[in-house]
């Protein structure tokens, strides 16, 4: 089944697809983040996902500017190694 707006609206709150939440937004669903649980300002395009899960722009640069053995580091590759493994 498809989820638009029309199937969320008896409830306003984000509804959760197995691991993925979605967002309805006029009539669009709109993916949320991961990591910091946001929905990108741009939508779809701006970020990435890995085996179906959305990561923003904001957490990718986070993520190709921290320091291997930084604690962003560390949670980025539990949240990664979580999704492949």
């Amino acid at each position: 089944m498809i989820k638009t707006s029309d199937t969320l609206k008896e409830h306003e709150n984000p509804k959760k697809d197995k691991n993925q939440e979605i967002v309805a937004s006029n009539g669009k669903l709109l993916p949320v983040c991961y990591r910091c649980a946001q929905v990108p300002k741009n939508g779809l395009y701006d970020g990435f996902r890995v085996r179906g899960m959305f990561f923003c722009s904001d957490c990718q640069r986070e993520l190709y500017s921290a320091e291997q053995g930084s604690p962003e580091y560390q949670e980025f590759l539990f949240l990664i190694q979580g999704l492949l493994f």
